[in-house]
């Protein structure tokens, strides 16, 4: 698991995904993570974007006006607490994050290509599983807002998927 998760977090591996991507702010990799958490945790507060992409909260208001200003982002008041401000994709954004989510399910579809689909298919209920259960272990949801849900989309190592599915 630990050299999943080094090889997942490398700088090497974000920055062929940023460029493989089509990442509007190229090079940008701090506005790259933050829509990459935005993919899957959907509207987030600062606090918790800061947290998840290891930087202070006025490092990331500087990025997160980047990301406005390329049209990616906007903030919304909290439904559960209207004083409160979140940050959320736009249209735009939805898209961008669809094709990282879709570029890294490819790398994942390509690294398993050669298998036979029952070791796919073993493999993906598997890691599902063990997310799920990690996840519970913390009280978290699961959540792939630019990829459906764990259960509703299609498998990333179906060789005929391009595109995520949507909410």
């Amino acid at each position: 698991m630990q050299a999943i998760i080094t090889w997942a977090s490398s700088m090497t591996r974000r920055e062929d995904l940023l460029a493989r991507s089509d990442f509007p702010l190229p090079g940008d990799m701090l506005a790259f993570l933050v829509v990459n958490q935005l993919a899957y945790r959907g509207a987030s507060r600062p606090t918790e974007l800061a947290d998840a992409v290891h930087t202070g909260r006025s490092n990331l208001s500087k990025v997160v006006r980047r990301l406005e200003e390329a049209g990616l982002v906007g903030r919304v008041a909290n439904p559960a607490d209207g004083r409160e401000t979140m940050i959320g994709m736009t249209s735009a954004g939805r898209e961008v994050a669809a094709r990282i989510v879709a570029t890294s399910d490819n790398n994942l579809a390509d690294a398993v290509a050669d298998w036979p689909q029952s070791d796919r298919s073993l493999f993906e209920e598997l890691l599902v599983r063990l997310v799920r259960s990690l996840d519970d272990s913390v009280g978290g949801e699961i959540r792939r807002v630019a990829g459906g849900t764990w259960t509703d989309s299609a498998s990333p190592w179906d060789p005929k998927r391009t595109q995520p599915t949507e909410d």
